[in-house]
């Protein structure tokens, strides 16, 4: 993937264009529904700070339980999987420490390019474990979990970072 960051416009192999204020989990999450708080949340309403702070906690809780209880199965897809959930769970937590009300372009720039390289990470991860679970094999007992539990994880990450882009727009 190539971003033209002068024009907002990506070329992902043949297929080019714009998506200023789009964040892809494997769909754009803005019309997404997740959970926050136990209340189900529309990604596309507008959320305040306190929301976002929530939604991070949430994620980092549910990082390290994925990196607790799924070890073994991250490790089954590739030797690395563990440190990059471990990573992506640093990242989230960084993200939130520097969310502030009157937080400036630089550090809005740095949560939001944060929470996407994060939802990245966690989509390359799903991607190999829902390939291995469709596949007929021993492996598949180990990551078909792993794949329901990180498929809902991505998409709160990216709702995370779609929310940063609506509480701090950049262009």
């Amino acid at each position: 993937m190539k971003e033209n960051t002068n024009t907002g416009e990506v070329k992902i192999g043949p297929v080019s264009g714009g998506i200023t204020n789009s964040i892809i989990a494997g769909r754009d999450v803005k019309n997404a529904t997740i959970t926050v708080g136990g209340e189900l949340t529309a990604a596309d309403k507008q959320p305040n700070l306190d929301e976002l702070k929530q939604l991070l906690a949430e994620i980092q809780q549910e990082l390290a339980g994925l990196r607790a209880t799924q070890q073994d199965a991250l490790k089954t897809l590739s030797a690395g999987n563990p440190s990059i959930a471990a990573g992506v769970e640093e990242t989230i937590k960084e993200a939130s420490e520097k969310i502030k009300p009157e937080m400036k372009t630089e550090a809005a720039k740095s949560v939001q390019q944060g929470l996407t390289a994060a939802t990245s990470f966690l989509r390359t991860i799903l991607d190999g474990a829902q390939s291995i679970a469709e596949k007929a094999g021993a492996a598949e007992g180990a990551v078909g979990p792993l794949a329901e539990k990180l498929a809902p994880l991505v998409e709160k990450v990216g709702v995370a970072a779609f929310w940063a882009a609506k509480l701090w727009p950049l262009s």
